[in-house]
């Protein structure tokens, strides 16, 4: 018992204590959770098929955020009993009553769908509740959002307190609790401000940039007239300089080709080139398409070597992919299949003999929809080269040219704190990440990548690029998935260079009144973020919140400024987070 009431007060402390909102971006990394929120560590092994291990949780001003880690790993949405309760009234009097709590939300995972206990029960959808999780594949920690001024039942809010209880819990024989049998957690919202979205902009900063794009256009829909409209505008507004279409199930290269020539003219007169080898692929460029490849045979799977203008100093391979849908093991297995037969193109591609000889340091790229809804390994592979079936496509390798992974680029959607690619509220499935960019990132850099929704866009947005509040809706459940890209060409015997580390400088001066200096080192394109935190842990100051490329910075911190607190004389601590880099060190501030 006496464990129970210290569990308690814990949970309550951190609430007051720490409590606060945070700008999540939902992609599944969770490097973006890098302060102390309220925490729930359960017991371990005290699970009967899953173990749950502990939840976080916080909010913005949309949305409340919730960390899970359990083991093993699992794929949320499918395959489970895991049931999370929510009591959004406070009142364990209202609602259904499960381990001390009154939940106005049931929300059984592996089901997709659960139940709204207000004015009887309603059953519902993610939809109602504005559902995301990501990852879309199978992990052991997930990122889970559910919408703040949500009416799962079109009447009644989910939330009409601004503190709530929350508890899970596997159904099955013997299944885990969190929190334990007669323990509650509950957390306040915290309603300070998060910062705003860093709207992306559609249009190119730099024409030397290579702009790619790939786009799940479902069912040949680019050529079906009553759509056209809705990709004439979203196409005009991203202006590719190659695109890798799936789905044209019914149509020819030449037929999409001669689309694409009225929707996207080219000056003077000239043509898109296009090029479809599987049952489903085309892949358009500006630029003339040099080779194609079948990679697996009977598969949705086509490289083209592109070349480049003169001024890339590269020519360019994509691998166009529509990997194997959906759940289901056997369709597991065949996406595995493909990631190998991938992947042992590319290796082969980067060594002398065999099919395919690329020269030294040719940028490439895999990207399309890859349907990685299940077994994590299938993109594991793709990233690092291992692959599982040796026995049919060889022992892999790392892909690179320098010898090492390729990135698995995740895009943020251009107005929102988000990462999926594929949305459909007529699906029983949430929000998803489906569709990549896996690129060499040894010989080509990314200088912009997005996600466009036209749904979340402000008027004025849509006005600027000449788009629609629903656009992407109404063209296709996938979004496009652009990005720009330059190229930086390297010697493979020069490649003893040293990346730079990332790293925190001491501030300068200090103590200080009333500004003081603080530099860092990028070792790598990463989102960063400098933030300044008093001695119990409240942040004061965000100095630093978006993608840096590689390189040095200095930042000022001041506490004259209007967008600074005013702050007293003290201790306070700055932290760099980049990743999996987290470094803090401490400030005194003298008045």
């Amino acid at each position: 018992m006496i464990r129970i009431f210290l569990l308690l007060f814990l949970c309550t402390l951190l609430t007051n204590s720490f409590s606060q909102s945070l700008p999540i971006l939902l992609d599944g990394k969770t490097d973006d959770w890098n302060i102390p929120v309220p925490t729930y560590i359960d017991d371990i092994g005290d699970g009967n098929i899953f173990d749950f291990r502990d939840f976080s949780v916080t909010n913005d001003e949309d949305f409340l955020f919730i960390r899970l880690n359990l083991s093993p790993e699992n794929k949320l949405v499918e395959d489970n009993q895991l049931t999370l309760y929510i009591d959004g009234d406070d009142n364990s009097g209202t609602g259904v009553f499960v381990n001390r709590i009154g939940a106005e939300l049931r929300w059984d995972f592996g089901f997709r769908n659960g139940s709204f206990y207000k004015n009887g029960q309603t059953f519902i959808s993610f939809a109602d509740i504005q559902y995301r999780s990501l990852p879309t594949v199978i992990d052991t920690t997930y990122e889970i959002a559910i919408g703040r001024n949500v009416l799962p039942n079109g009447t009644d809010p989910l939330f009409t307190s601004s503190t709530i209880k929350i508890f899970f819990k596997d159904n099955v024989t013997n299944g885990d609790w969190m929190p334990n049998n007669g323990e509650v957690f509950e957390y306040s919202f915290d309603d300070t401000p998060t910062p705003p979205v860093n709207l992306i902009e559609i249009n190119r900063e730099d024409n030397s940039y290579l702009r790619i794009m790939n786009y799940n256009i479902l069912f040949d829909g680019l050529l079906d007239p009553a759509k056209e409209q809705y990709f004439t505008r979203i196409l005009q507004a991203i202006q590719p300089d190659i695109i890798c279409f799936n789905e044209f199930f019914d149509s020819d290269a030449i037929q999409v080709q001669s689309k694409i020539n009225e929707m996207l003219p080219l000056p003077n007169g000239a043509s898109w080139n296009s090029v479809k080898l599987d049952f489903g692929n085309v892949t358009l460029s500006k630029y003339p398409i040099t080779q194609n490849w079948a990679v697996y045979p009977d598969r949705r799977i086509t490289a083209s070597l592109i070349d480049l203008p003169s001024y890339f100093n590269n020519d360019l391979m994509v691998i166009n992919s529509h990997y194997k849908c959906c759940g289901g093991s056997s369709n597991n297995n065949t996406r595995q299949l493909e990631a190998d037969a991938t992947i042992a193109f590319i290796l082969d591609a980067k060594t002398p003999g065999g099919r395919i000889d690329l020269p030294a340091n040719t940028p490439f790229m895999i990207l399309g929809d890859l349907n990685l809804v299940g077994d994590r390994q299938q993109l594991t592979t793709l990233v690092t080269g291992d692959i599982i079936n040796t026995q049919f496509f060889g022992n892999g390798g790392p892909p690179d040219w320098d010898g090492t992974d390729l990135e698995d680029l995740i895009a943020q959607h251009t107005d929102k704190r988000t990462a999926y690619t594929w949305r459909n509220d007529n699906s029983s499935f949430p929000p998803g990440r489906l569709d990549f960019q896996i690129y060499s990132n040894s010989v080509m850099s990314v200088e912009k990548s997005f996600v466009i929704q036209t749904e979340i866009m402000s008027a004025s947005r849509l006005t600027q690029y000449g788009l629609q509040q629903f656009d992407t809706r109404n063209a296709s459940d996938h979004f496009p998935k652009v990005t720009d890209y330059s190229f930086t060409v390297t010697s493979i015997a020069a490649e003893k260079f040293q990346p730079m580390d990332f790293k925190l400088e001491q501030n300068y001066p200090n103590p200080f009144n009333p500004s003081t200096s603080i530099q860092y080192a990028v070792g790598k394109r990463q989102f960063v973020s400098l933030k300044v935190f008093d001695v119990l842990g409240k942040e004061v100051a965000t100095l630093v919140n978006e993608e840096k490329p590689a390189g040095t910075y200095e930042v000022k911190f001041s506490v004259g400024q209007d967008n600074i607190l005013s702050l007293s004389s003290g201790v306070y601590f700055y932290t760099l987070s980049a990743g999996s880099f987290r470094e803090t060190k401490k400030l005194i501030l003298m008045r």
